[in-house]
Parts: structure tokens; sequence; C-alpha cells
């Protein structure tokens, strides 16, 4: 019987209602008042983490304003200011220019950085990880940034990368991934609810959100795939180095709040059986395995750091080829999860 969260959930395994305290762990999280910085401070709560120092840090219209964490207030500080009390650990959670232009100055001050933006993932000097995948390329961070996936990639090479090690590199992977309204952001949100509260709201996207879906996710290029495909398609390559996996994704943009789903149909060189596949997955970090009658959807992954996998079957007379249906909480563990568990990866090398 599935249970959800709270319910006995994996995230119990991080001590919940202990205090984790990590004496040498002062960390700054720039972006701390935006969807995936709050996410951040909820998960590492639930985890019981507690640094010795924590700086939260945001943009000047929101800086001096107060954020709660473990019982106590925090005020919000400006990016200048935070640099200057020199964190060990800075999570950058506010966009690709914030992080071009301070993720190297903080490292030049001191801290090594997580960065939640595209701003450096295809950075050969720079490991794209995700912390139950490829923990090995932490070893060797050469400018002191580590950087975190698009979330529609941290949840799928979670789910993908257990297959490869049971099957082999799959010929060829096709993806197609419905992704909410809050993978764009506060904006997302509002156009969303606004519109179905009935108001004349064109809002952030290039047509209307409700009652809709929308094929295109940023901007399309020569070959005619938008920006969240070739995301995922490069990024899931350098994650799993594997430089020459074909992946043939469609991002699609849909009428919810939370969480993305992504239907994975892979091809591999020789069988890869849905009962061996389902064996596999039951072991893996990070998955939880929704057997037949069960199945994923987006509701029973809301505020879930595992990623929800299942409808796992192969084509009929082709064993080789195998299907299967994910859902993950996009800010849980697209974004913020990920960033907690590099946070505890990276205070041990502090």
């Amino acid at each position: 019987m599935w249970r959800g969260p709270g319910e006995g959930d994996s995230r119990e395994v991080h001590s919940r209602g202990c205090i984790l305290r990590l004496e040498e762990l002062k960390l700054a999280i720039v972006g701390a008042t935006g969807l995936v910085g709050r996410k951040i401070l909820d998960v590492m709560a639930e985890r019981g983490i507690l640094p010795r120092e924590l700086i939260l840090t945001a943009s000047a219209r929101s800086a001096g304003g107060a954020v709660r964490f473990g019982g106590k207030d925090y005020v919000v500080e400006t990016v200048e200011g935070c640099i200057k009390r020199k964190p060990n650990v800075a999570v950058f959670c506010a966009g690709g220019q914030v992080s071009r232009e301070w993720a190297p100055k903080f490292v030049e001050a001191g801290a090594l950085v997580i960065d939640k933006s595209s701003a450096w993932r295809s950075d050969p000097d720079c490991p794209l990880v995700v912390p139950q995948v490829n923990p090995v390329a932490l070893e060797s961070i050469p400018k002191g940034i580590v950087a975190s996936p698009n979330c529609s990639t941290a949840g799928f090479v979670i789910a993908l990368k257990p297959l490869i090690e049971r099957f082999g590199e799959p010929r060829h992977i096709f993806v197609a991934t419905y992704q909410s309204v809050s993978g764009a952001g506060a904006g997302g949100n509002e156009a969303l609810i606004r519109q179905r509260n009935g108001e004349d709201f064109e809002g952030i996207f290039p047509q209307k959100i409700f009652d809709n879906v929308i094929p295109v996710i940023g901007a399309i290029d020569a070959n005619g795939f938008n920006i969240e495909e070739t995301k995922l398609a490069d990024e899931t390559r350098k994650i799993l180095a594997m430089p020459n996996l074909h992946i043939t994704a469609t991002a699609v943009r849909v009428p919810i709040i939370a969480c993305h789903s992504e239907a994975v149909t892979i091809e591999f060189a020789s069988d890869a059986s849905a009962d061996e596949a389902e064996r596999v997955l039951e072991c893996a970090p990070g998955l939880r395995l929704m057997k037949s009658p069960e199945f994923p959807t987006p509701l029973s992954a809301v505020d879930f750091d595992d990623v929800l996998v299942g409808r796992i079957r192969n084509t009929p007379g082709d064993r080789s080829v195998l299907s299967m249906f994910i859902c993950f909480d996009n800010l849980r563990r697209g974004a913020a999860t990920n960033a907690v568990d590099l946070i505890e990866h990276l205070a041990r090398k502090i």
C-alpha cells in the first residue's frame, strides 16, 4: 500500500526531530526568499540541520525583512553584506545573472558554491552533481563551484542510473516531460491561479496556461528543440559521463501548481525485462517503486523527496524496449532537496 509524505516516508532516515549540528558550517543562501530558497530551509528544518552560522541573502528589495528558521528570526541581508561575513558554503538560487557575477567572488572569499542556475552547468571545471547518481564528481571541484541540474533532469537521472548500471548504455532514450507552472517560479503560479479565478491575465507563458498545455518551454533552437529539452539531454550526458548518449526530449508545460512528471522509453541493446527493472528500481536510492495497480501522479509526489516510479512495461514482442512513468516534486526533489544533499556532502570538506 502506497504511503504518502508523513506516513513513514523515506525522509525519516535523516533523523527527524534530532539536531544535526554542523559546527564548522557557515552557510549562506543567496535567494533565500524565493520559492527554492524557502524550500531549502524547509528541508533543512525537517532534517534537523543546524549550521553554526546561517546567512540569508536576497535582493535589495527583500533585504531587511525576516525569515524564520529553527525557532529564530534571521534578517535578510544583501549579497554585498553576505560576502563580507565569509561563509564557507554558499547556495545560489537567485538566477543565472546573479550566479555568474557573484559565485566566483564568493569562491575567492573562501566559500564552496552550490549553484542552482544554469550558469555553470556546462562548464567542464564545475561538476554537475546529483549525489544519489554521481557523488564521485565531488572529488574534484576546480573552480570551487558545484552545479545542481535543472529540476527535470534531477528526477530523471535518479530513475535512469540504476537501469543503465543493470542493462548497459541505452541505444536511445525518449522522454516527454509534463512540467508544473511552479517550475517557472512565482510568476508561473500567479498566472495559473489568476487565470483559474477568471481574470483576464496574460502572465509569463506564451499562451494561456489554465485549461491548456503548452509544448514549448523556452526558446526554440535551429533543430526545433526548446531550451528545456536541450538542458535535459545535455545535463543527463554530463551527469552520467556518457557524452554520446542519444536522448530525444519533449518538454510540456501543464496547468498544475506542483510536481513534474515524465514518460520515459528506453531502448537497450539487449533484453531489459520489466520484472528485472522493477527489482532494480525497488532497491535504488532516492526512488519509490509503485507497482500495479498503483501508479505515480503529481498529487502523490507533492512535498516528497523520493522520485516515484511506476507503469514499468516492455514493448510487446521487444523486451529490449522499456517504458516507465515518473513523478517528483520539482521544488523539493528537483531543486531544494538536491541542494541540501550537496550541503551535507560539502560540509564534510570544510
